[in-house]
């Protein structure tokens, strides 16, 4: 009898446990960064704008990775510290405009003036093709290096021309071919440490080529 007790007791906190498990997944530590990142962006805003916070809408929030202090709005004529920044592109709505705000840590600047909706929602030219060449570098990095594919960080894509087929970085026993060559300069980071590919979209490549620490 007592045995049949405890086993009853043992099934009834497995239970318990199965009951709070069944509840949902756990909140994750970047989602709580990400809306934490929002809600500054949303007060910078709301201040710069001097209206009220309830009046914007949150559009989009966007990790991002800077090469420099500035967080990407640096002007002409400042000094920025060159150092790998993390944080969030927050994208916010006010009225017929929409402004972009910049988030690190407790520093939040609005970034860019505000554009009129029908010119921000623009299609871009070729992303599609674009979002590929970076998979494709991606891809690469994490063979060469064994990156982490979370901890891998876009910095920026540069529309870029190159004077022939080698785009800047010739491979060994290529034939080059003088032609111009439209592309993209694609810019990473991990560990602190930036790595740049150069595509014509249809080709990638590192450029400088990557080399084992």
């Amino acid at each position: 009898m007592i045995r049949q007790a405890v086993v009853m007791v043992m099934l009834a906190a497995a239970g318990a446990v199965t009951a709070s498990e069944s509840d949902g997944p756990m909140p994750v530590e970047n989602d709580d960064a990400a809306a934490r990142a929002a809600q500054q962006a949303t007060q910078a805003l709301a201040q710069q704008l001097d209206v009220a916070a309830e009046t914007l809408k949150i559009e989009s929030t966007q990790p991002h990775t800077w090469s420099d202090s500035s967080m990407g709005c640096g002007t002409p004529g400042t000094m920025a510290m060159q150092v790998i920044t993390d944080g969030y592109i927050v994208t916010l709505s006010a009225a017929d405009r929409r402004y972009r705000v910049h988030v690190s840590g407790s520093t939040a600047i609005v970034c860019s003036k505000p554009l009129l909706q029908r010119e921000a929602k623009r299609p871009m030219t070729n992303a599609r093709g674009l979002d590929l060449m970076i998979a494709k570098a991606r891809t690469d990095l994490i063979q060469r290096v064994g990156a982490d594919p979370e901890k891998i960080r876009l910095l920026g894509t540069q529309p870029q021309r190159w004077d022939d087929n080698g785009l800047g970085c010739p491979r060994t026993d290529e034939e080059i071919r003088a032609q111009p060559v439209n592309g993209y300069r694609l810019t990473f980071s991990y560990r602190s440490r930036v790595y740049t590919y150069h595509t014509d979209m249809n080709d990638v490549r590192a450029c400088p080529p990557i080399e084992k620490d």
